[in-house]
């Protein structure tokens, strides 16, 4: 059983391994859905953890569609990842009509080292045929996929992680549920039959009151952090009876 938690900073990623995650997805700017983590947060988190680190491959918000010089900014933020020491990278590529953008993931896949683990976030939850395109991802080289199974979090799509399940077993991939991922829900995962679930186990921390800037006051108390408990909660839930 394994619980993958999101990290934005390397006390982030030691309070996770310590609470017995088994995987990190660095990344930054967690509050626009994270983006490319930077070389220095990477080189730093890894002389702090033992646990894997994959790297999210997103060079902005918004959509997961994606310009030429937009995929050339990931391919080469990749690179540098890699030499770095990640783990693995978790990106997705999509088209303008909602499909997965298959020349663009050959492209990201044929830069990577063979067999490289590659996760393909939730821009899978955008797509209009989910199901039909497990087997595709697997094709490509995806050895998991995050979803919260299309809904707004995986509590409301509890039906349809149930088919991504079978489709994942069926077609030898991961479906790594994720969103919303709690105490509550994730016993109903597990017996679904996920031993693996992701989860950003997060918190509320106090940022130091500076007052105002520029006659504008800074934003207070919006900073997360990951919460150790949570992270042990969910290991011991999906390791009970094991």
């Amino acid at each position: 059983a394994v619980v993958s938690t999101q990290s934005t900073g390397t006390e982030c990623a030691i309070i996770a391994e310590k609470g017995g995650a088994g995987r990190l997805e660095l990344c930054s700017v967690l509050e626009l859905g994270g983006l490319t983590p930077s070389i220095g947060l990477l080189i730093e988190v890894k002389k702090h953890v033992s646990i894997p680190v994959f790297c999210m491959l997103r060079c902005r918000p918004g959509d997961f569609c994606y310009n030429t010089t937009e995929i050339s900014t990931m391919l080469e933020d990749t690179k540098k990842l890699i030499e770095h020491g990640a783990d693995g990278v978790v990106f997705g590529f999509l088209t303008q009509s909602r499909m997965i953008d298959i020349d663009s993931c050959k492209t990201m896949m044929q830069n990577l080292p063979k067999g490289f683990p590659c996760t393909f976030h939730r821009a899978f939850d955008f797509i209009h045929t989910p199901e039909n395109a497990v087997q595709t991802l697997k094709d490509l080289g995806f050895s998991r996929i995050l979803t919260t199974g299309g809904g707004s979090d995986v509590s409301s799509s509890i039906d349809t992680l149930k088919e991504l399940y079978t489709a994942g077993v069926t077609g030898s991939v991961t479906i790594l549920p994720g969103g919303g991922v709690n105490e509550s829900n994730v016993i109903c995962l597990k017996e679904i039959g996920f031993r693996e679930v992701h989860s950003s186990c997060s918190i509320y921390c106090e940022d130091a009151e500076y007052g105002s800037l520029f006659n504008k006051p800074l934003p207070s108390g919006q900073r997360k952090t990951v919460c150790p408990l949570k992270v042990e909660r969910l290991c011991m839930i999906l390791q009970t009876n094991e």
